[in-house]
């Protein structure tokens, strides 16, 4: 939906009778999406969807509630009039704020048409291609490509009025041997097919260098992570520790630690030519670039409006993308000045232990490899891992580009180099031999 088509359809629903304040979200979504596993396409799918969510306040009293149907005005009356309803009943909320009324300029760094221009038969012929190279290689590929266009509109009562057309680019692989695996990723808001080969041909060399790992006594070491595996770390990062409120309550890690943590700058960018994102909220704030972190110095962190006006603090929304900046240096360098260490292609099964030193564990998967003297010499087995990323990040000796990566949030992380990173175990038996 264009801009002043939304901006029509948006504003007739604010003319609709209601009894106080009404924010509306209109979002409209067009997916294919193409999976596959054993080497076979198994699904094909475009879905198109509209979804419309109404907020009502009434006084200190908030609800929302949301229709997959915006063709039938009556419809949309009486859930205006049933949010409304249901609002009368609430308790009081005493953080609720107004609408914030802003009028939010078109932002196009999303939209590139790219993902529109792939049909369902151009997607099923590069995944083919993509199945016939694991065929070839006798390695058993799974993974998907989605590619969406969409829009987002927001208005208010208020005056407040954004919309924004967005695309979006999922291509991720597994490449399964019998006793190793790899894994590689193509994100981005546009895709062609020589970048999806060359994803799918890294994930099956991935593979073919995973076969038969060897055990290693896990310890704390020097690592070498891959773009996914930093970009796991950060997004946990961003969920539990960059909120001003809980800093100032004493319950975030940084209520603590004031020191430096390493030189790299973390910061959002919804402009990032990488890995562009949406400019404002689902609430309706405009979300511009903010720097979380300057060359390791703490600058801002996540301030909701009702902390904002509590505390004497400009607002600072969530971000809607995450980068960490990097030194440019190729991953073969970066690997070549590790003597003993680690290689690790991505993360998962992560969970928080410590808020308050932003302590995690997880396992590594889909290619882990042994580092000796400059060189990748063989696999070893996945290993479990306990690590702080105050630490982590303080202990950072190297960083290559940032490229865009995270399948569920736009990231756009660079390859990182980690001294005294803490394995503590195995996280599976070793491979029977014999």
């Amino acid at each position: 939906m264009e801009r002043q088509q939304a901006q029509d359809f948006i504003g007739d629903i604010l003319e609709l009778p209601r009894a106080g304040e009404l924010q509306v979200l209109l979002e409209g979504q067009q997916r294919l999406g193409t999976r596959f596993s054993g080497c076979a396409i198994s699904q094909n799918a475009l879905r198109q969807q509209v979804r419309l969510t109404l907020s009502a306040r009434l006084e200190q009293k908030k609800t929302s509630l949301t229709l997959n149907s915006i063709d039938d005005r009556e419809q949309i009356a009486q859930a205006i009039e049933r949010a409304f309803a249901t609002c009368r009943h609430l308790p009081d909320d005493e953080e609720l704020m107004p609408a914030p009324g802003e009028v939010i300029a078109q932002a196009e760094h999303t939209r590139r048409g790219a993902a529109e221009a792939i049909s369902i038969d151009t997607a099923g012929r590069w995944v083919a291609q993509a199945c016939a190279a694991g065929a070839a290689a006798d390695i058993d590929l799974a993974g998907l490509l989605a590619t969406g266009n969409n829009f987002t509109a927001y208005g208010d009562s208020a005056g407040g009025f954004a919309h924004e057309r967005h695309d979006r680019v999922d291509y991720h692989v597994t490449a399964s041997g019998d006793t190793g695996s790899g894994w590689a990723e193509h994100q981005g808001i546009e895709i062609s097919r020589d970048s999806l080969m060359t994803a799918t041909r890294r994930a099956i060399d991935k593979c073919l260098a995973a076969q038969s790992p060897r055990v290693f006594e896990p310890r704390a070491t020097t690592v070498v992570l891959e773009p996914q595996a930093v970009g796991d770390l950060l997004a946990m990062t961003a969920w539990y520790g960059l909120d001003q409120r809980a800093r100032d309550e004493g319950r975030s890690a940084f209520s603590r630690f004031d020191q430096r943590l390493g030189r790299l700058s973390l910061y959002s960018d919804p402009a990032h030519p990488a890995f562009p994102a949406r400019n404002f909220s689902n609430d309706g704030e405009a979300v511009g670039r903010g720097t979380w972190l300057d060359h390791g110095e703490l600058q801002q962190l996540i301030t909701s409006r009702y902390w904002a006006r509590q505390q004497d603090l400009p607002a600072k929304p969530w971000p809607t993308n995450l980068v960490l900046d990097g030194d440019g240096t190729p991953l073969e360098e970066l690997i070549g000045d590790v003597d003993d260490g680690i290689l690790v292609t991505r993360f998962w099964y992560i969970r928080a232990t410590d808020p308050g030193t932003l302590g995690f564990t997880g396992m590594t998967r889909d290619g882990t490899f042994r580092i000796e003297q400059g060189r990748v010499t063989h696999p070893v087995v996945d290993m479990r891992w306990n690590e702080s990323v105050l630490n982590l990040l303080q202990n950072v000796s190297g960083s290559g580009t940032p490229v865009a990566t995270g399948e569920r949030f736009p990231l756009v992380m660079p390859p990182l180099r980690v001294e005294r990173f803490n394995f503590s175990s195995l996280s599976q038996s070793p491979p029977s031999i014999g």
